[in-house]
């Protein structure tokens, strides 16, 4: 992202009117006014709004249950410059464990096209993925969580969420949920962000 500090005569004089400004989607500063109103809304639904968010999702369903020690492998890597501000989360209709990994080695996996989530624009995003690739060696774990799915009469789907992560760009990173309940169970993945 570009930041443009703007200049003012009026800077080390005391006044009693300034003008405000603000950054707009293509980098470029706007005096705030009737026609670009100031935006107040929170940084994510803005970047919405510029069509630069986006989801992916991989679901394990009742069709194809995820077996017992099974993992949902998502592996990424946002091009030159771009540096994804991602959340993600995993479901499971038992216990299971979620994992973000840095610099994995894979091959193989399926292609999957992000989602742009501002339905009206044509940005596409710059960020290469594949789901349940070969997993050589997992990288470094930067986050794990153990997303519990109950026991006896209390049993159930359990989910769980990360913090947002900054992203850096050129590298690979693995998100991986692993059933752990002892039996099949639907399963899913679920990756937001916006560059």
């Amino acid at each position: 992202m570009t930041y443009l500090y703007v200049g003012r005569e009026s800077e080390g004089t005391k006044a009693q009117l300034a003008t405000l400004t603000q950054q707009t989607f293509d980098d470029r500063q706007v005096i705030v006014g009737s026609s670009s109103p100031l935006v107040g809304i929170d940084v994510n639904h803005q970047r919405l709004h510029e069509g630069r968010a986006y989801i992916a999702y991989y679901v394990q369903n009742s069709g194809t249950l995820l077996a017992n020690g099974a993992s949902i492998d998502f592996v990424f890597a946002a091009g030159p410059g771009i540096t994804p501000h991602m959340t993600f989360g995993g479901f499971c209709g038992g216990d299971s464990e979620l994992f973000l990994y840095e610099a994995p080695t894979t091959t193989g996996g399926d292609a999957f096209t992000p989602v742009n989530r501002n339905r009206t624009s044509a940005n596409t995003s710059n960020v290469a993925m594949v789901t349940n690739p070969t997993v050589n060696t997992v990288g470094t774990e930067l986050f794990k969580e153990f997303i519990p799915g109950g026991i006896k009469k209390k049993a159930g789907g359990g989910g769980g969420d990360s913090l947002e992560y900054y992203l850096a760009p050129l590298t690979n990173y693995l998100v991986r949920l692993t059933n752990l309940s002892g039996s099949g169970q639907i399963a899913e993945i679920i990756l937001e962000w916006y560059e």
